[in-house]
């Protein structure tokens, strides 16, 4: 049976967008790289539904010959909205303008969450330590949304941490590349647990990283600031009772976000952007708990941590609030 949105129903949406996915072609999850000479990066086209209701990002890289690079296709899974192109490039939507000279890494998409931005835009990056020579640039297709990219705010950030000095390239209108390297994505939404060369890449890099934080056993990474989860200022005062150190994530830098993490061997986070953060560094020899704010699984963080770490993670429900003490007393969190 073939389900088309017609509702706002979640479920419908659900069954539409399960549809949609199997009718795609498997997304590559396996290292493999390609390299596009002449290459065009389109910016995102205009949001265009598929017959089930799925939003589709339009965009992607080609070929000299305006053929579409198949590798180059963001690959959501589990939101709804994926990434299709046309093949081949319509005339319209060619470059206009000079090529950008130079040998050039592609990072696919990036938009202004940093969650997602750690999910969806540092997959491909692993191809760094597989390729021999330089890179003139990182280049990254901007989706839609507010017309800015996180770079300024914490991408560049992220990118220093990651030992990744290099000039970023935000695509919003067809460019052209003399040599654009593609490499899979092997990390996403389509891939949240990880590919174990991803695992290496961001694990060499981040791992050793030290200073603000250590000595910091234990952590309680918080989101008092938005107020969104229930009974945390609760919980704060319970943990700190317990010998937690309380950071909030946003006022540090992301590399003393990865240090304290490095530092820790117990780490509670709510449930948000800071538990995919840890989950880059997370180790088999830490305990991890995240508490829920809001009703699910939070499948996407859960499979980050244990791929990554290769150790589940713990949910801990933060409802009721008076019975949230017995769970983590449960689980281990508040023992001596």
């Amino acid at each position: 049976t073939s389900h088309v949105l017609m509702t706002d129903d979640p479920y419908a949406k659900h069954l539409a967008f399960l549809d949609y996915q199997r009718a795609r072609p498997e997304p590559v999850r396996a290292p493999v790289i390609e390299i596009v000479p002449d290459a065009t990066v389109t910016g995102v086209g205009d949001v265009v539904k598929s017959p089930q209701g799925v939003s589709i990002q339009d965009s992607g890289v080609y070929h000299a010959d305006d053929a579409l690079c198949g590798l180059s296709l963001h690959r959501a899974s589990n939101i709804p909205e994926d990434n299709i192109a046309p093949d081949p490039l319509p005339s319209e939507r060619r470059a206009r303008g000079d090529v950008v000279p130079g040998r050039h890494l592609f990072g696919g998409i990036i938009g202004p969450h940093f969650g997602h931005y750690l999910v969806e835009s540092l997959g491909r990056l692993w191809a760094v330590d597989h390729l021999k020579g330089e890179f003139d640039s990182l280049v990254f297709i901007r989706t839609h949304g507010p017309k800015r990219t996180p770079f300024a705010d914490f991408g560049q950030d992220v990118l220093a941490a990651l030992g990744l000095d290099l000039p970023v390239h935000t695509v919003v209108r067809p460019t052209r590349f003399a040599e654009l390297v593609v490499p899979s994505q092997l990390f996403g939404f389509h891939l949240r647990a990880g590919h174990p060369l991803f695992h290496a890449f961001v694990h060499r890099r981040l791992r050793a990283i030290s200073g603000a934080g250590e000595g910091a056993r234990r952590l309680y990474v918080s989101r008092r600031q938005y107020g969104d989860t229930p009974g945390e200022e609760a919980l704060e005062t319970l943990l700190a009772g317990h010998g937690y150190r309380i950071i909030q994530p946003e006022s540090l830098s992301f590399a003393e976000q990865i240090a304290a993490y490095n530092a820790a061997d117990t780490v509670l986070l709510a449930e948000g952007s800071a538990v995919h953060v840890l989950a880059m560094v997370a180790r088999a020899d830490q305990r991890v708990g995240v508490v829920q704010r809001r009703p699910g699984v939070f499948a996407g963080g859960m499979d980050h941590l244990r791929g990554f770490s290769g150790r589940a993670g713990v949910l801990i429900a933060s409802q009721p609030v008076e019975s949230v003490a017995d769970r983590l007393a449960q689980n281990g969190f508040l023992a001596n």
